[in-house]
This record gives structure tokens, C-alpha cells and sequence, in this order.
């Protein structure tokens, strides 16, 4: 409740606004009222910039020192959420709440605020937990359900992801806080795999022996666990699988499986012979 004084409280500093809206010694509630509402703005609105301010110093900081991103993310998050409650409380004290009844009503707000806002509330927490715990970094590739992408922001209420087709996908801290995460850059190695047809005529163990030759020599194969290969057999054609590992943080996961995929079209055969040029006819 905004204080009951009817007369204009001289040490406020927007005590001009009230005596301009009703003369010295006067009685009213429109002045006061007025007086305490300007104020509260210009202190939520102060302490708001400063926030801003703070908030830009210390992550600048933080950039300069090399301080990794999930961290600053966490700090830029936890500056947000302390200028937000800070700015908010100030301004009703400075509007004339009586901070006693501040303090008996914030049970009763929690209460209320909790279940009003209990989604919110419970993603912003999913979300400071996520940037403590640190399942995944920024920049990982995840898989939430459905989605899979890189991961670009975590925020006080979403996580962000650019999927492999260049769209955004927003998901709820909470989804991804209580769903199976698998993260595919966790490990420096993954695992990748190719399949081609083969002839059915071909013999499969001379097959292999020569494919597993020539794969070996693919610059960027990590040597182990090494190179597996897995008949699949039925279907129109039988098909040849090889299962590789590569260091995903120094190689090109894609330009390794396409020099994959060539050497192992040439031993099959697979690949498309060269045109024979005709010998010109003789006279």
C-alpha cells in the first residue's frame, strides 16, 4: 500500500511534482500518490541502468580474461535476476510500502507468485542448474528429443539450437534439463559410418580385406578402436558398411567420409568407369 500521508513530504526529491499538483500545507492524496509513483520509476529505472551498466563491466572483464562462455552466460543471467528483484523492491519502498508489510506479504507472494508462474520459475532455475552442472557447452551438438543442433544460447527461460538445416529451435530449460540429452561432441572421436552396394557376385571376404586397405589410408581415420566392416545382406543388392572413428575437433567429419566413400566405390566397382573414346575410323 502506497503511504497514507495527504500532505507533501519536503525531503522527497520530487517534492516539487506534489506541491506543483496541490499548494503547501494542502490535503490530498492526488500530490503524494504522484510524488511516490514519479519516484519509484526514477529509482527502478536508475537501478536498472545501473544493472545494465555493472552487468557490461563484468563480462567485459570476464572477455578479457579469457573466462569461458557457460560461465559469463551464468553470470550475465544471475546480474539479470539480482537488478530485476533489487530494482523492483526499491522502487515499492521508495513508492511508500511499508517494508514490514513487504516481508509479511512475501510468503503469501511466494505462494502465489510459485504457482502463477511455477513454468517460469521452474525454467529459469532448469536453466541456472544447466549452466552449473554443464551437461553440454556452448557450441556442443545435442539431441533433445526430436531436435538436434548446435547449441547457441542457454537464457533465463529457453535453450537455443541451430539445427543442421539452419533453423532455430527454442526449447524450454525444463525440457532439456529433465529429458535424455546425448551430446555428440562430448568426446574428441565419433564415429562415422559409410555403406555401398556391392556386385552379388562379389566374394566378401576378398571384398573386405582389399576395402579395409585402401580405408586405412584415408588421411584422418583415428587407427583406434580401428576400422569395422558389416555384410548386410538382402534386400535388391548386398551392401558393404564400414564403421571408422575420427578426431572430430581436427578433422572435417564430412571431407573424410566422402574419401571414404571414393576408395571404397573404386573396390567395389561402383564407381562410374570413364567413357571409352572411339579410335577414329581408317580409310
Amino acid at each position: 500500500m502506497i503511504a497514507s500521508a495527504n500532505t507533501c513530504d519536503g525531503s522527497n526529491w520530487f517534492n516539487f511534482v506534489c506541491t506543483a499538483i496541490q499548494p503547501r500545507g494542502a490535503t490530498g492524496p492526488i500530490g503524494p500518490f504522484v510524488e511516490g509513483a514519479i519516484s519509484a520509476i526514477t529509482l527502478f529505472i536508475v537501478i536498472y541502468l545501473l544493472g545494465r551498466l555493472v552487468r557490461a563491466a563484468v563480462l567485459w572483464t570476464m572477455r578479457r580474461s579469457k573466462a569461458d562462455r557457460q560461465v559469463r552466460t551464468l553470470v550475465r543471467n544471475l546480474i539479470t535476476v539480482t537488478t530485476y528483484v533489487v530494482a523492483v523492491i526499491s522502487a515499492l519502498v521508495a513508492g511508500g510500502v511499508n517494508v514490514p508489510l513487504i516481508i509479511a506479504a512475501a510468503g503469501v507472494g511466494t505462494v502465489a507468485i510459485g504457482l502463477a508462474f511455477q513454468d517460469l520459475l521452474r525454467n529459469v532455475l532448469a536453466g541456472i542448474w544447466l549452466l552449473l552442472e554443464q551437461p553440454f557447452r556452448l557450441g556442443d551438438t545435442i539431441t533433445v528429443l526430436d531436435q538436434t543442433g548446435a547449441v547457441q544460447n542457454i537464457t533465463l527461460r529457453t535453450t537455443t539450437l541451430r539445427t543442421g538445416e539452419g533453423a532455430l529451435a527454442i526449447l524450454p530449460n525444463l525440457t532439456v534439463f529433465t529429458g535424455i540429452v546425448i551430446n555428440s561432441s562430448h568426446y574428441d572421436t565419433r564415429r562415422l559410418s559409410v555403406t555401398v552396394r556391392v556386385p552379388a557376385e562379389a566374394e566378401l571376404a576378398d571384398l573386405m580385406r582389399r576395402a579395409r586397405d585402401v580405408v586405412q589410408g584415408v588421411p584422418g581415420i583415428d587407427a583406434k578402436p580401428g576400422i569395422a566392416f558389416e555384410p548386410i545382406l538382402g534386400g535388391d543388392a548386398p551392401q558393404l558398411q564400414c564403421r571408422f572413428w575420427v578426431d572430430q575437433r581436427e578433422q572435417d567429419i564430412d571431407a573424410v567420409s566422402a574419401a571414404v566413400a571414393e576408395q571404397l566405390w573404386d573396390v567395389v566397382g561402383a564407381k562410374p568407369a570413364p567413357a571409352k573414346q572411339q579410335a577414329p575410323a581408317t580409310s
